[in-house]
């Protein structure tokens, strides 16, 4: 039988405790979004990191994090839970009058977050450069982001 190796890293912790953080952040904010809607929107942007590693970062080579021949612990943090939780934070708190603000406001937090990952020894770049996901981090917070509530709170008819 395989044994999940659950794999703790140098700079685990830091996925550990932000994670922590952000998901106490998620229970703890006033709602603005339904739990529905962030049910929806946390599944959503986890498959999507998972898939965007697994389809890009992988087969290119892009990164490493931890030790590159197993998964572990930060990898489930990193793509699974802290980017979610960020959408919903983002999405909960953006104003449509202050949308551009709230866009660089994340897209700085990202960056840094990332580049954090980095310093805590966590993640190693191989063909990236964290300057460059700064496109990615637009792209998610000024379009598809606001687009995914709009669709996810469009009526539809059916139920």
């Amino acid at each position: 039988m395989i044994q999940p190796d659950f794999v703790l890293t140098q700079g685990w912790w830091y996925p550990a405790v932000l994670s922590s953080c952000l998901l106490l952040i998620v229970f703890l904010m006033p709602k603005k979004l339904s739990w529905k809607e962030i049910y929806i929107i946390f599944a959503i942007i986890g498959y999507i990191v998972w898939m965007i590693d697994i389809i890009l970062a992988i087969p290119f080579d892009i990164f490493d994090l931890g030790d590159p021949q197993k998964e572990g612990l930060p990898e489930i943090l990193l793509f699974g839970i802290i980017p979610s939780c960020l959408a919903v934070i983002y999405l909960n708190y953006l104003k449509q009058d202050k949308k551009w603000l709230f866009v660089f406001l994340f897209v700085v937090i990202s960056l840094i977050l990332e580049w954090l990952t980095v310093k805590v020894g966590l993640m190693s770049y191989n063909h990236w450069n964290t300057w460059w996901s700064t496109p990615v981090h637009l792209v998610a917070y000024a379009f598809f982001l606001p687009w995914q509530l709009t669709f996810i709170r469009k009526d539809t008819g059916q139920r």
